[in-house]
């Protein structure tokens, strides 16, 4: 499962967990200064990705890894 990198204001529910399926998920806090500076940049991207709609449906993403796995 993808992780999801999440900014919290204390108060109100981000959208990135409102659009996280039903389930039992575990949070945790990320120190940022834990990333390197390459792997900073690439969240940075995918957030900015994300909040402009550019996404792949996960039902799609299942689809394609589960024809190339069937292929091996």
């Amino acid at each position: 499962m993808a992780e999801t990198v999440i900014d919290w204001d204390g108060r109100n529910v981000p959208r990135e967990l409102r659009l996280l399926t039903p389930g039992r998920y575990v949070v945790s806090p990320l120190d940022a200064d834990d990333l390197t500076p390459d792997e900073d940049v690439a969240v940075r991207e995918g957030l900015d990705e994300i909040e402009a709609g550019d996404v792949v449906p996960l039902d799609q993403v299942i689809r394609e890894f589960e024809a190339r796995f069937h292929r091996l």
